[in-house]
């Protein structure tokens, strides 16, 4: 059997409390279904986190465990009820700091009185689930990974993916000051449109007024944003929208700044950006049987005030319901292990989702080593539309966590490894993924199917 590296937080549940317990990590990536429910079953409770796993063991079979090829120390003794996990999140949304990352996850130990509030009043992160699963790796699925036959007309887009394209593309907005609050964002937002005039699409701008950010140093004033769009008609469900998005605006250290101080957010998001303008060239010349919007948003950094605002002007007017499907690019550059690890997220209610973009993923970008979870959190823009019930997903690396640049003026091109290789397997997988459901899935009543 192949080594297995177990990143586990193992809690001691009073059920299990006969005695004094402890944690160990292990790596459970492509041990397979059967692997990772042989590990479980030795432990007290468990947390599979994508590529790893947190364990709670006896704390005299510590010593055994940490001799197991893969395996590291964990966190001491935890009780599962005081587990909170969490993407990377920033310093001003999150006081409390992590114990350290699993499979790309923070862990935190917090009272379990905390829990009940953190989850009665929506702050970033998750309690254990039920069955223990965070995130899972598609290798570990049950039943393993099976490749279908690919369709011509969906290959014959996938392969328009143009990763050198794509990563120009990001390095030209990377050379922007994309702060929220400077006054080179405009010029960022004009280049997008740009860029959507030269994929056939027809632009427009949503214009919003974006709060007073108590939280920055000092608190700012009320600022007008926009976000650019490019608006491709679909042929047969005209009214019918499939919304591809990003946020352009960056950021650096300092939150709010909107000086000429260094923060390209090349990684956070001009990746991201990238890709959404990339999927509209790859579509520029295709009839699509549902409209495909490809829009960028600002203000995420402050608090997804792009997207949030968008949706609740789309639920004022009543075109909420026109949205049939939400992608959203957030991070798609940093390679941390060699492994081209990817994540796909959404909530409960369309994890149904997950199946089509591990098919897409596996059929169409082999390359990927996909990880699927339906306990995403409010740090990205799909965040309101899965608010306002529309099936939305987030694709992206495998964490904000595994990137040292990460809100730093160090985020820039040259320091995303394997950046075109994890990019260019993300939109082919996205690109699959259009293509079903603003062109295929549009052919039938239901969509989807």
């Amino acid at each position: 059997m192949r080594s297995i590296a177990v990143i586990v937080l193992l809690f001691a549940t009073q059920a299990a409390a006969e005695g004094p317990q402890s944690t160990v990590i292990a790596d459970i990536s492509g041990l397979g279904a059967e692997g990772v429910a042989a590990l479980k079953s030795q432990a007290h409770w468990s947390v599979e986190m994508g590529t790893e796993m947190l364990l709670s063991i006896d704390a005299s079979q510590r010593d055994q465990w940490l001799k197991r090829d893969g395996v590291r120390d964990g966190f001491g003794p935890l009780n599962r009820d005081e587990v909170w996990i969490r993407d990377h999140v920033c310093v001003h949304q999150a006081q409390m700091p992590a114990l350290g990352t699993v499979g790309g996850f923070e862990v935190l130990r917090q009272p379990p009185a905390m829990i009940r509030y953190a989850k009665a009043h929506a702050i970033p992160g998750t309690d254990v689930p039920a069955d223990g699963v965070i995130a899972r790796e598609a290798r570990n699925e049950p039943g393993g990974l099976k490749r279908a036959k690919s369709l011509p007309s969906v290959q014959s887009l996938v392969d328009r993916v143009d990763a050198e394209r794509w990563f120009q593309t990001m390095s030209l907005l990377a050379a922007f000051n994309r702060n929220s609050f400077s006054p080179t964002l405009t010029s960022a937002r004009d280049w997008i449109l740009s860029s959507f005039e030269g994929a056939a699409l027809r632009t427009e701008v949503f214009n919003y007024q974006m709060p007073s950010i108590t939280s920055c140093t000092p608190a700012t004033a009320p600022i007008n944003l926009s976000n650019p769009i490019g608006r491709k008609i679909g042929e047969r469900f005209p009214d019918e929208w499939i919304v591809v998005g990003a946020h352009y605006d960056s950021r650096n250290s300092a939150r709010c700044d909107g000086t000429a101080n260094a923060q390209p957010g090349a990684n956070d998001n001009a990746s991201g950006c990238a890709g959404v303008i990339e999927l509209a060239r790859i579509f520029a010349d295709v009839p699509t049987q549902r409209s495909i919007l490809f829009m960028c948003y600002s203000g995420e950094e402050q608090g997804l005030w792009g997207s949030r605002r968008y949706v609740e002007a789309l639920q004022a007017n009543g075109d909420i319901a026109k949205v049939k499907h939400m992608i959203n690019l957030d991070m798609l550059g940093f390679d941390a292990g060699g492994t081209l690890d990817a994540r796909v997220e959404t909530n409960a209610t369309h994890a149904a989702l997950l199946t089509q973009y591990r098919n897409a993923a596996t059929t169409y970008a082999p390359e990927l080593n996909l990880i699927t979870s339906s306990n995403t959190g409010g740090g990205s823009d799909h965040w309101y539309f899965l608010g306002a019930g529309v099936p939305a997903v987030f694709t992206w690396e495998n964490g904000a966590s595994i990137y040292p640049h990460y809100h730093q003026s160090t985020d820039t091109p040259a320091n995303m490894t394997r950046a075109r290789e994890l990019a260019g397997g993300i939109l082919k997988m996205d690109t699959a993924m259009l293509a079903e459901v603003a062109i295929l899935g549009a052919t039938f009543a239901n969509g989807f199917e």
